[in-house]
């Protein structure tokens, strides 16, 4: 069974939707995007079209969910919030350093522990190039018990991932320091 062109499209994705290429280049740094598809690159960098466009993809989950709920809000009165009773709540960000894209690997991990606005604490980087998933997630297990016993924290609260060109490890692969080293 043959579909019909406007069966066809009607499966195909919206015309304003953005390329996939697009979506890509928006985690990069602009930099970095610059470098990937400028002069030097594949020449599809248009800086007319692409500050925008990168900015728009994104931000655009964020503000249609803002925009969404501007929709559907209600007005609710709730009672004055009281802070002081969250200012002591401690809570971890695990942040991992990787490209974007699911099949990317792990560059490095850290951790962050806050109380309230402030942080408490900083778990140092450490890279996890040549560890197999089993032993990162091995390693963030036992940095939540490490966590869990000093600060009371049982799972992080959130997940920050990182370019690994933002990686504060040297010397780190991707800053070419490792030159001079001996095989």
């Amino acid at each position: 069974m043959t579909k019909t062109p406007s069966e066809s499209a009607s499966k195909s994705t919206s015309p304003r939707s953005i390329p996939l290429k697009c979506k890509k280049c928006a985690m990069l740094s602009a930099a970095q995007a610059q470098a990937l598809h400028g002069k030097d690159g594949d020449g599809c960098w248009n800086p007319k079209v692409c500050y925008s466009r990168r900015s728009y993809a994104r931000h655009r989950d964020r503000k249609n969910q803002q925009r969404n709920r501007h929709r559907q809000e209600t007005v609710i009165e709730l009672p004055p919030a009281d802070l002081a009773a969250f200012a002591d709540l401690q809570y971890a960000v695990l942040i991992v350093y990787r490209e974007a894209g699911a099949e990317s690997i792990v560059h490095a991990v850290s951790a962050q522990v806050w109380q309230g606005q402030e942080r408490v604490a900083i778990v140092q980087p450490i890279h996890c190039i040549g560890m197999v998933p089993s032993q990162i997630h091995l390693y963030i297990k036992k940095l939540l018990a490490l966590l869990e016993d000093k600060y009371g924290v049982r799972k992080f609260a959130a997940l920050e991932r990182l370019d690994p060109y933002l990686c504060p490890i040297r010397p780190c692969i991707h800053y070419g320091e490792v030159e001079n080293a001996t095989v």
